[in-house]
């Protein structure tokens, strides 16, 4: 049965199978690009004091672009600001882009680069938004409405007794599961339902077993989610550990200069 070109539903099987990977990417480096793009998202959002909605649609749109066009072609973090820039107007928290460009700018090059009004580096970014924003509307189908999870976890944090300190856990989350493709696989109520099981296996308490109880969601998607999430974490911390033991133990190479 052909897929629809407006169907954003896919499965973990399907992930496997990304024009990225194709192109010689691994599954996990794919999604692990993804994150990074996700991150340049959350970072700039916050600086442009964006709504968490707006840069939760911008990951979603990028992990259906990626469905179609690969990381070999189109870089991620050109991808990622074009996504936001996007969402700021889908969303209407729109920003012009001499205030919008500086922050990617800052963000993508780790504090490195300045791109200020009239720069070279402006105008390059400048370039790659308003010649990947088409491409990437055309990918989407024009299909800017997503589904967001944060819609039912606000209704599930309004009915359990949860206290401030987990709700605050279950948000945190909510925005790490948008990092990775979990929204193309799994329902937004789903990913929900394991935000907040995360916070109730970070912090337990009596009577949670019955906190997801009536909220609409099936355990076992719950926990497919859940275990995602875990084995990202687990990815992620393993990618750092190199660079954290190089910062850690300088004497080791002896081009290192000494620390103290």
């Amino acid at each position: 049965m052909e897929r629809k070109w407006t169907d954003w539903q896919y499965s973990r099987d399907e992930l496997t199978k990304t024009p990225s990977v194709a192109s010689g990417w691994t599954v996990e480096r794919e999604e692990m690009d993804r994150a990074k793009a996700c991150t340049l998202v959350y970072s700039a959002a916050r600086k442009l004091q964006l709504p968490q909605i707006t840069s939760a649609s911008a990951c979603v749109y990028l992990h259906r672009f990626f469905m179609r066009h690969s990381l070999k072609e189109y870089h991620h973090y050109n991808v990622a600001a074009t996504c936001l820039f996007l969402a700021c107007k889908a969303e209407e928290s729109l920003r012009k882009l001499d205030v919008f460009i500086p922050v990617i700018a800052y963000y993508a090059s780790k504090g490195h680069r300045k791109a200020v009004l009239g720069t070279s580096e402006y105008e390059k970014w400048r370039s790659v938004i308003v010649t990947t924003e088409p491409i990437v509307l055309e990918a989407l189908c024009f299909d800017m409405v997503v589904d967001h999870p944060h819609v039912s976890l606000v209704s599930m944090l309004e009915r359990t007794s949860l206290d401030e300190r987990r709700k605050q856990m279950a948000w945190s989350f909510v925005a790490d599961c948008m990092r990775v493709p979990v929204c193309l696989v799994h329902e937004a109520r789903t990913v929900a339902g394991a935000a907040v099981e995360l916070a109730m296996r970070v912090a337990p308490e009596q009577g949670d077993e019955a906190v997801l109880d009536g909220a609409g969601v099936r355990r076992a998607e719950v926990a497919r989610v859940v275990q995602w999430l875990l084995e990202f974490y687990a990815r992620e911390a393993q990618a750092r550990r190199p660079v954290a033991e190089a910062v850690q133990t300088p004497a080791s190479s002896p081009a290192s200069p000494s620390i103290g």
